[in-house]
């Protein structure tokens, strides 16, 4: 009977230990990140090989700025955008484009937020009062090329970064 009751316990330790590793995202996660099955993910989480750095960026005025990230992990590289501001967040929403290089197929809207979302908003570090909002990421194969791109809540012209 002991030994029932030691092999219940072990069995329902392993179970709850797999179930832990299963529902909790984190590294594990971010490191089997590969490809098109990264896109989504966010860039705050995941660990990279190189970058992120900001290829290209535009001034939107009124302390607004916006950025197109990359970077590469597992030996792939994404794209996404930023959008920083001061105090209040504009009426904004930022998105990723990507689309075939030499023209064809594009996907426009991809990971659209909102200026100040939550979960995707923070505070710039050393400051008091800039932050910044960004999208999640996607994947950026040697065939596509990825911009970042914004458009006012209320009706208006979408700006973009140059293409990467």
């Amino acid at each position: 009977m002991r030994n029932k009751s030691r092999l219940a316990t072990i069995f329902g330790s392993v179970i709850a230990a797999l179930a832990l590793g299963i529902a909790i995202p984190g590294s594990a996660q971010a490191a089997s990140c590969s490809g098109y099955q990264c896109d989504g993910h966010n860039p705050n989480i995941q660990t990279w090989q190189s970058g992120p750095v900001t290829p290209y960026d535009i001034d939107l005025g009124s302390s607004n700025h916006l950025e197109l990230r990359w970077g590469k992990t597992d030996g792939d590289q994404y794209g996404w955008a930023r959008l920083e501001y001061s105090s209040i967040p504009p009426a904004y929403n930022i998105t990723v484009e990507r689309c075939n290089k030499g023209g064809g197929s594009c996907e426009t809207g991809l990971g659209k937020k909102a200026a100040g979302a939550s979960g995707w908003t923070v505070k710039k570090a050393g400051t008091s009062n800039t932050y910044t909002t960004w999208t999640p990421m996607y994947y950026n194969p040697s065939t596509k090329q990825v911009r970042a791109c914004v458009t006012p809540t209320a009706g208006g012209t979408k700006r973009c970064t140059a293409w990467y």
